[in-house]
């Protein structure tokens, strides 16, 4: 019996007027993508999260001032998204979401605003309005990228009421602890990592303690022991995402660990690729190698369920591309892409 899959998400630099989301169908026989939906009505959907119990997609719109989250019913037999309702993001370029494990709760982070929002889910996932906004203070070295702050990311750790969020410009990781009595965000403490580096996105392992980083500037994966108790992080490695050779102008972007927690995967834009690891039991990291990503700029990618397939998406090439990968965690390139206007986020339904 073959492998079937969810319908993916697939968000996009594109104007209000046009499909800036659509909704694709993979055949995990041939390795091929088909459109089976969209929606227009957002300005830039880069980024996209979906709560799978309440059947709700989520998208930011991504505006230098005035930015939006909005709430979309999927209908799974009609392949449709439907407006619920939308919010302002109270900052200015919103790129990353996600919904706390309750499902109660969605977290924003405003990339140009230096701030987080935080909004009820009300009945049928409909959006509240915003009851927080956390601002980051300072800067770091980098005077053209980190003249002050400029969150990237923000993720819930499972089983526990802490968030986790990347500042790309403090060159910190806040560790939050969610109040849901108070309705807020409370910091709980803040995690230094080198000067410059510019910390992006992160990936939480599955099953182990172990939380990794992708910083934007200094093309770096960092491992942590995560201690879920105190919400602490205690480096472990660093390793580069380029390699050792490559002298070319290069940012990272994505970070994942297969389903099964055995490899992780990251996104070079410039280099063009997909760099693998292996992951020890010990949380550290060995190279398994590079693979060109099937188009330029990889700005975001998803690795499916059974960790046999990665799909990347390509802002400026203007195509989703499939990876095959290997018995050994490695992917390989395929024939196999899906054309669209700068697609920058695909996620599983």
């Amino acid at each position: 019996m073959s492998e079937s899959f969810a319908p993916l998400f697939v968000g996009s630099y594109q104007s209000a007027n046009e499909e800036g989301i659509h909704i694709l169908r993979f055949d995990a026989e041939s390795g091929g993508l088909s459109k089976i939906g969209g929606v227009s009505g957002i300005e830039n959907p880069s980024f996209l999260v979906y709560h799978e119990p309440a059947g709700v997609l989520y998208a930011v719109g991504e505006t230098d001032e005035d930015g939006a989250v909005v709430a979309y019913a999927y209908d799974a037999s009609a392949h449709t998204l439907t407006e619920i309702n939308r919010q302002p993001s109270q900052g200015g370029a919103p790129c990353h979401l996600s919904v706390d494990p309750t499902g109660s709760w969605l977290a924003l982070a405003n990339y140009a605003g230096g701030n987080l929002s935080l909004y009820p889910i009300g009945e049928g996932g409909a959006l509240g309005q915003p009851v927080q906004s956390v601002a980051h203070e300072g800067g770091s070295v980098n005077p053209e990228r980190q003249e002050g702050p400029h969150p990237h990311a923000i993720y819930p750790v499972p089983g526990t009421s802490y968030f986790l969020s990347c500042d790309l410009g403090t060159d910190k990781i806040y560790t939050y602890r969610l109040d849901t009595a108070g309705s807020r965000l409370a910091l709980a403490l803040e995690t230094n990592v080198t000067p410059g580096s510019g910390p992006r996105h992160l990936a939480l392992h599955p099953t182990q303690p172990y939380v990794y980083l992708i910083d934007e500037l200094m093309n770096r994966i960092t491992a942590f022991k995560l201690d879920a108790a105190e919400g602490t992080l205690e480096p472990l490695q660093t390793v580069s995402a380029l390699p050792e050779a490559y002298g070319g102008e290069s940012s990272c972007a994505e970070i994942a660990v297969s389903p099964d927690g055995l490899y992780l995967y990251g996104s070079n834009r410039g280099h063009d690729s997909i760099v693998s690891f292996r992951i020890g039991a010990d949380g550290g990291l060995s190279l398994i190698g590079h693979t060109p990503s099937g188009g330029h700029s990889p700005r975001h990618f998803q690795v499916l369920p059974g960790g046999r397939w990665l799909l990347a998406a390509h802002q400026n090439s203007d195509n989703v591309a499939v990876l095959r990968i290997d018995e050994d965690g490695f992917p390989q390139p395929t024939d196999s892409e899906y054309k669209m206007a700068k697609p920058v986020c695909v996620i599983l339904g």
